[in-house]
C-alpha cells in the first residue's frame, strides 16, 4: 500500500495576521508595522492579513543581508564610513607626501620663523632714533628721545594687534622692553 505524504510545512497557514507574525518572528507588533512599511512582508488580500510564507522568506532573507552587511541601510553606512575612513587616509598621505618635498611647514616652524621676524623687527624700529641723531645732527637729546616714544608706541600697538588677531605669535616678541 503506497504512502501519500503531505508536502511539508502544509500546516502553516496561507494567510496570518499582525500578531501570528509578531509570534512567528518574535519579534513586538509594531515590528511587524514597520517590515509592512518597509514592504519587506506581503500583505493578504484582506486588511490586516499577510501571505505567510511569501512574509517568512523575505523576513529572513532581509535578516540574512543585513547579516552580510549587504542591506541597503547597513551598505550606505558602511560604504560611507569607508569612504570618509578612505579619504582621511589619502590626506593624511598627501600631507606626509608634500611634508617630506619640503613644500609644507610644521606650526613650529612657522612659529621660529615670525618670532625671529618680531624680534628683527623690535631691533630695527628701536634703532631708528640713534640712527637718525647720527644721520640729523641738529636733533636734540629729546628729539631722540621722542622718536624713541614713537617706536615703542608703535611696537606695542602692534603687538596688541598680532594678540587681538590670535594669529599664534608671541606678543612679547614685538613689544619693547619698558
Amino acid at each position: 500500500m503506497a504512502r501519500t505524504s503531505k508536502p511539508a510545512g502544509d500546516w502553516i497557514p496561507e494567510t496570518c495576521s499582525k500578531a501570528d507574525l509578531a509570534v512567528l518572528f518574535g519579534v513586538s507588533i509594531r515590528t511587524i508595522s514597520d517590515l509592512d512599511q518597509r514592504a519587506i512582508i506581503t500583505r493578504g488580500p484582506k486588511r490586516g492579513q499577510f501571505v505567510t510564507r511569501p512574509s517568512i522568506d523575505a523576513y529572513v532573507g532581509s535578516l540574512r543581508k543585513t547579516a552580510a552587511g549587504r542591506s541597503e541601510e547597513t551598505k550606505s553606512a558602511l560604504t560611507d564610513e569607508r569612504l570618509a575612513t578612505e579619504r582621511v587616509t589619502r590626506q593624511i598621505q598627501e600631507m606626509k607626501l608634500a611634508e617630506m618635498r619640503s613644500e609644507v611647514l610644521t606650526l613650529d616652524e612657522v612659529t621660529d620663523a615670525w618670532g625671529k621676524i618680531a624680534t628683527l623687527t623690535k631691533q630695527a624700529a628701536l634703532s631708528i632714533p640713534s640712527k637718525a641723531r647720527t644721520m640729523i645732527p641738529h636733533l636734540t637729546a629729546h628729539d631722540a628721545e621722542t622718536l624713541k616714544t614713537l617706536m615703542k608706541d608703535m611696537l606695542n600697538d602692534l603687538a596688541d594687534e598680532v594678540a587681538d588677531a590670535g594669529a599664534g605669535a608671541d606678543p612679547e616678541k614685538i613689544k619693547p622692553e619698558s
